[in-house]
């Protein structure tokens, strides 16, 4: 192949990569201004990412094959144009229902995208440059993750949510371009192209009814009706698919590749990697936003030293590999991301940013290190496997990933509603031994912490300290003007300067009460996730063969 080919070629490849990830980061700093436009509450707008996020995980396996069957560069050119026209028609649609169908079709285009990368990436560079394509495909899929939320903050300032869509099709059109005049075809040539339409049914159904509760069940309620029927359904379609998938001569999912032991070991690794990310990016934004009072944007750039950590991490991963073996790289990569989350579990109020970004630093090469779980994943097995076992190491991410988000985030509600409590406690009991304090104060400030919100099953817990701030202001003003009216005494006066410090201490105390027990509540999370990433790990030492000597 020419040269000018290779870079073009690869160049359609990089971008592919880099759309499906940027898209599922610089979409979520919008929400709030998509809500606004449509007229809808942020919980119906998460199902712009819930929409991306599910189909995406549904197709990646069933697009491999797909893919390995019919022509990966085919494929890839069609899973460039829906995800193109997708991204149009998200930016021009003005109703809700239909943003959400064509952002579920956009995770289609993602999902066809995403597994085809490497197999096509080995046609180009042969297999022994795997390394390679892993390390500049993992670090250009960092970057995207890392320019999302300040490329969507500039946007929403100089322009408008619809221009985050927009910014896919010109990219698109580009990558069909280079793709469609520089790629080679390549086949699995050991499978026929007979579809398992069966088993390709089964598994949509096993994968949806498992994601879908997975992302929705703290909004739902875990023993709701409808999340139970689906976990239900999911185990149900799960038998019926490995009982189809046996019978069958052309399997959907080859379930023979299992039986190496590397792969499977590779897979779970990469699937705890997955579950690791909630961590940082969904715990640590919300500590941020809800301890700190950081806007969406600034928690977005301190966790963007988590994906720059990660283009580093990753061709660091790649050369130590060639000296020290997968095995040692892979084990240690998760070890790295379970002592940052360590450290995570060990911030506070007082913790600077030049701190944080430290920790996430350390993730961040963890998480480079995890990546090469994929080059082990294929490294015993046949190359023309290398599409289908991309598309299962990738959905097992995936998978880990919405794991992840439902057991660290009703861990955290959890947490979040047993400190609201206490916090309301503590600070009742403290207004109440104030004896001194004017009745209309006391009751007024009793009444507002007696109604905040106990939802255990919601993130937007009430600011304490900020609900008491603005009733307490309130009574502040409102308390001398009335004084001044009934043309009191200075003594009144002096009185009044004693109520106000009264309340001012209350609140320095409810904020200090406040940042303590929430704090304490997003650190026992940090701590459960840790510990079962310190778990996962021990499959790090079995995603490569021990070495022989002879």
């Amino acid at each position: 192949m020419k040269k000018s080919k290779v870079i073009l070629g690869f160049t359609s490849l990089i971008i592919g990569c880099f759309l499906g990830v940027l898209d599922s980061t610089i979409v979520n700093i919008a929400l709030p201004d998509m809500a606004i436009y449509l007229g809808k509450s942020i919980n119906d707008v998460s199902w712009v990412t819930t929409a991306y996020l599910l189909s995406f995980s549904v197709f990646l396996i069933i697009g491999s094959k797909i893919a390995d069957q019919f022509g990966r560069k085919k494929i890839l050119i069609v899973g460039l144009f829906i995800f193109g026209l997708s991204s149009l028609l998200c930016g021009v649609v003005k109703s809700f229902i239909f943003l959400i169908i064509m952002r579920f079709f956009q995770g289609i285009g993602a999902a066809i995208i995403t597994p085809v990368v490497l197999p096509l990436g080995l046609e180009i560079f042969g297999k022994e440059k795997r390394g390679f394509v892993i390390a500049v495909s993992g670090g250009i899929t960092a970057l995207a993750a890392a320019v999302g939320p300040p490329i969507g903050g500039i946007i929403l300032q100089y322009l408008n949510w619809k221009y985050i869509f927009y910014v896919n099709v010109p990219m698109s059109i580009i990558a069909i371009v280079f793709a469609a005049t520089s790629l080679n075809e390549s086949y699995d040539t050991t499978i026929s192209k007979k579809v398992d339409i069966l088993g390709a049914i089964l598994l949509m159904i096993s994968i949806l009814c498992l994601v879908l509760p997975l992302l929705k069940g703290n909004d739902y309620g875990w023993q709701s009706k409808t999340i139970v029927s689906l976990f239900c359904i999911c185990i149900l379609s799960i038998i019926a698919f490995l009982f189809v998938e046996v019978k069958t001569k052309e399997p959907m999912l080859p379930l023979n590749l299992f039986k190496e032991s590397t792969f499977t070991a590779s897979c779970i690794l990469y699937m705890s990697a997955g579950f690791a990310t909630a961590s940082p990016l969904l715990l640590l934004n919300f500590y941020l936003e809800e301890i700190f009072n950081y806007s969406p944007l600034k928690s977005g750039l301190i966790l963007m030293t988590l994906s720059l950590a990660s283009v580093v991490g990753i061709p660091i991963g790649s050369i130590l590999v060639k000296k020290i073996g997968a095995r040692f790289v892979n084990f240690s990569g998760i070890l790295i991301v379970g002592v940052g989350t360590m450290l995570l579990s060990q911030i506070n109020v007082n913790t600077s940013v030049a701190s944080m970004r430290i920790t996430l630093v350390i993730m961040g090469i963890g998480f480079g290190f995890s990546v090469q779980s994929i080059a082990s994943s294929i490294k015993y097995l046949p190359v023309e496997k290398s599409g289908m076992a991309s598309g299962i190491i990738n959905a097992a991410r995936q998978i880990g990933m919405c794991l992840g988000i439902a057991v660290l985030v009703s861990i955290l509600n959890c947490n979040v509603t047993n400190a609201t409590n206490n916090i309301k406690q503590d600070i009742t009991t403290k207004i109440n031994s104030e004896v001194n304090l004017n009745p209309i104060i006391k009751a007024k400030m009793l009444s507002k912490i007696n109604n905040l919100n106990q939802d255990s099953t919601s993130f937007s817990k009430e600011d304490i300290i900020k609900d008491i701030d603005n009733q307490g202001k309130m009574m502040i003003t409102k308390v001398p003007n009335d004084k001044k009216a009934c043309s009191s005494a200075r003594d009144d006066l002096t009185m009044l300067n004693q109520q106000k410090n009264k309340v001012e201490y209350i609140i320095n105390y409810a904020q200090n009460t406040k940042n303590e027990k929430l704090s304490k509540a997003f650190d026992n999370t940090f701590t459960v996730s840790y510990v079962i990433v310190f778990l996962l790990s021990i499959c790090g030492l079995f995603t490569d063969r021990k070495p022989t000597y002879n």
